[in-house]
């Protein structure tokens, strides 16, 4: 047992070791950022395809996550969503949100929406003469969601992508809090402008401690040369890579969504409206990947079954491989496309 101990903790350093003198660095040519506002831009995936902004095709605003960059989305030219989605006949912008500056520092989730998402779907649906999807991913995909509410002639659908709903469910019941310590919590948070990006991520290892270790082990039995291990140090660069959370977010996300599940209540308010995804009656369709550890398979699809008009899939890979994993392309780039082809223009 002591051996085996042991062994597992040298495998463990040692894999941590190689990828911190792995050199890496993201050999990807941004497109053009078209709009801005604040820290945040709005980028233009379909010029790699070459096409142009109009009615003519679909248009589609991807929504990341606040607290994860952008480009998880386009990780490398052969692992890109976007750039796929480009090239089937769909005009793809994504924002990216920037980390929290003078202008977002004040803001919480409901300021981000109106303040940034909505003015960036006005200026694209003006730009292109039509109504546009807004596909969210994660966290992404609670704020496209009170978006589309908000505006219904400007968002004519909605795709989202392993996005939280009912904090309630089983595997976060070890991480609710007593009640007794949540005005503390807040307090905590209050006292803060902003919450760093690796507490962020320590919290995510909370839920699932064996993880580190499990994935630093594996690295360490790659072959340092294979496209494995590459892929391996391409995802961990953009793990490492994360967003700071003002206040107001972290106050969102951590008490009202995570402790009090005001999500799966009806209670979370953009701009004093209350969001209900029952009242979404537009074309949507969601993908809940059934081997999520960061939004788990039952926090995910209590959303789904309140939504009237829901195409729903469930991937085979985790919160991460569904996007840019080995079978993403057959199991969620592909599916979204035709989807989003099907819809009437």
């Amino acid at each position: 047992m002591a051996e085996e101990a042991k062994n597992r903790a040298n495998s463990l350093l040692e894999g941590i070791l190689r990828y911190i003198e792995t050199p890496y660095a993201r050999n990807v040519v941004e497109p053009p950022a078209i709009w801005r506002c604040g820290n945040a831009r709005l980028l233009d995936y379909g010029a790699t395809a070459g096409t142009t902004l109009s009615a003519d095709m679909p248009v589609a605003l991807f929504v990341p996550s606040l607290i994860n960059r952008y480009y998880i989305l386009d990780l490398e030219e052969e692992r890109s969503m976007l750039r796929f989605i480009a090239t089937q006949g769909i005009y793809p912008l994504v924002l990216d949100w920037g980390a929290p500056g003078e202008h977002e520092k004040s803001f919480d989730c409901s300021g981000y929406i109106t303040g940034i998402l909505e003015p960036a779907i006005d200026f694209i649906s003006k730009a292109s003469g039509g109504p546009i999807t807004l596909a969210g991913y994660c966290m992404g995909g609670v704020l496209a969601l009170a978006a589309a509410l908000r505006q219904p002639k400007q968002v004519s659908s909605l795709a989202l992508f392993a996005t939280p709903w009912d904090f309630g469910c089983k595997a976060f019941a070890p991480f609710v809090l007593d009640n007794q310590w949540l005005p503390m919590a807040e307090s905590m948070i209050r006292m803060q402008q902003s919450l760093p990006a690796d507490i962020i991520q320590s919290l995510f290892y909370l839920s699932d401690p064996w993880v580190f270790e499990q994935k630093f082990r594996r690295f360490y039995e790659l072959q340092p040369e294979s496209r494995a291990a590459r892929d391996f140090v391409a995802l961990e660069h953009w793990v490492n890579d994360g967003i700071p959370m003002t206040s107001g977010v972290a106050q969102d996300c951590l008490i009202g969504w995570a402790q009090q599940n005001q999500l799966v209540k009806n209670q979370w308010k953009v701009a004093g409206k209350a969001v209900n995804p029952a009242q979404y009656s537009l074309p949507c369709f969601i993908a809940i990947p059934r081997n999520d550890h960061v939004v788990p398979f039952d926090c995910a699809l209590p959303l789904a079954s309140k939504m009237p008009n829901a195409h729903v899939i469930h991937p085979g890979a985790g919160h991460v491989g569904m996007i840019v994993g080995s079978h993403a392309k057959r199991e969620l780039w592909q599916p979204l496309a035709e989807w989003l082809h099907a819809l009437p223009q």
